[in-house]
């Protein structure tokens, strides 16, 4: 069965709390293996058959079912987060300020519309850039004091946790 990367959207802000272990055995119970979390952000590394949109559904039920958490589940394999972090498009700015690097996962393309509200809603010199059911932003001035409108449909992890979740998806 393939290792995937499944992101949990607002898991464990404001009062959407999660206790890591008990997310871990809901999805256990659900017949995943090898299920394992990292960071106390909703964040699950585990083995199944189904893919993408399936595997999103089936988790997002699972969730709800067993925890009473209704959410939007991401799933993206170890091929395709390997891909997100070689399309770099800020990968100065990444290597020397990876912690303020944001990667915003989403089912699909931002639209123009979308675009243009980051674009104006930039105040504090964010730059975005579209990717393969992603968003790349480099915020040089950290995202506390950012105004930025991302899309609603997505959720967002800074570069170090990409990369964590790569390697885990990799078996590393």
């Amino acid at each position: 069965m393939p290792r995937q990367v499944a992101l949990l959207r607002g898991v464990n802000l404001g009062k959407r709390k999660v206790v890591m272990s008990e997310l871990r055995a809901v999805i256990e119970a659900g017949g995943y293996s090898d299920v394992r979390t990292l960071i106390a952000s909703g964040n699950l590394v585990l083995d199944a058959k189904q893919k993408g949109p399936k595997l999103e559904a089936a988790l997002e039920k699972l969730i709800l079912d067993g925890l009473g958490l209704k959410t939007d589940v991401f799933v993206r394999t170890a091929d395709e987060l390997d891909a997100i972090i070689a399309a770099d498009p800020f990968k100065a700015f990444t290597k020397t300020t990876p912690s303020f690097m944001v990667v915003n996962f989403m089912r699909e393309a931002a639209s123009a519309a979308e675009m243009e509200a980051m674009k104006t809603s930039s105040l504090t010199g964010e730059d975005v850039k579209q990717g393969e059911r992603c968003l790349y932003i480099k915020f040089p001035s950290g995202q506390g004091p950012s105004k930025l409108k991302l899309p609603k449909l997505g959720t967002a992890r800074n570069w170090n946790t990409v990369l964590k979740l790569a390697a885990a998806a990799r078996g590393e």
